[in-house]
Parts: structure tokens; C-alpha cells; sequence
């Protein structure tokens, strides 16, 4: 199935996305994705940013990481709350740099992303 760019717009240019769509897309919308989350449109580059964290497996990694360099803060944003749908590994590397960042906006949201370790089993008296 070819993705175009109308595809993806035409679910992440609504005030309310329809991100249950993306992973129906596949890896074939990550170009697209890639290339409205660098671009000038703060909310549709954040948006582009948590539609590619619900791609299959780390497929949108790269995307969620972008937008975690990018210099808008809702973009950041975005980015942080994104990692909460990527592999742990890829949402560690992607939260390494936001729990920093100057914007504490962005640093509230990474934190409260940030994977939580398994306490294990309760132990019972």
C-alpha cells in the first residue's frame, strides 16, 4: 500500500487526531511523518511526532528523537508524552536529553514519561 502525504494529513490535520489510524499506515508513512515533524507548524510537527511513536515496534523512534531535539517546546513536549508508546530502550534515549531540558514544561512531562521498574512481586505475611 503506497501512503501518501494527504493520507497523513488527512488524520493529523483534524484539532483531534485520529492517531488509532497511524499504525494501520505502517512504516510507509514515516517519510512523511519525518517530514512534518521538522517542519515550521509547531502543533502538527507535535502532532507528527506522537503519530510516529504509535508506529509497530521503534519504527518511529527516529521521529520521537527528532522532535526531542526540536527547538519549539511543544514539540518537546510531544516528544516526551510520545516516548510512553516507544520500547523502553528507545524511551530512555529519547527522555536521557528531555528530563534536562530548560523548559519546564518539557521536563514535567518527561519525568512523569519516564519508565517506571517493575517493584517485582508483593511479598504476603
Amino acid at each position: 500500500m503506497t501512503v501518501t502525504m494527504q493520507d497523513v494529513r488527512r488524520i493529523l490535520d483534524p484539532e483531534e487526531p485520529r492517531y488509532d489510524r497511524i499504525p494501520a499506515l505502517g512504516p510507509q508513512a514515516l517519510p512523511h511523518l519525518r517530514e512534518l515533524a521538522a517542519g515550521d507548524d509547531p502543533m502538527l510537527a507535535s502532532k507528527a511526532v506522537f503519530a510516529a511513536s504509535m508506529l509497530e515496534g521503534a519504527t518511529g523512534a527516529p521521529v520521537v528523537d527528532a522532535g526531542a531535539h526540536h527547538e519549539d517546546p511543544i514539540v518537546r513536549v510531544a516528544a516526551a508524552a510520545a516516548t510512553q508508546n516507544l520500547p523502553a530502550e528507545e524511551a530512555g534515549a529519547v527522555l536521557r536529553d528531555l528530563v534536562g531540558d530548560d523548559d519546564s514544561g518539557v521536563r514535567k512531562v518527561a519525568l512523569a514519561s519516564a519508565p517506571r521498574p517493575d517493584p517485582g512481586p508483593s511479598v504476603s505475611a
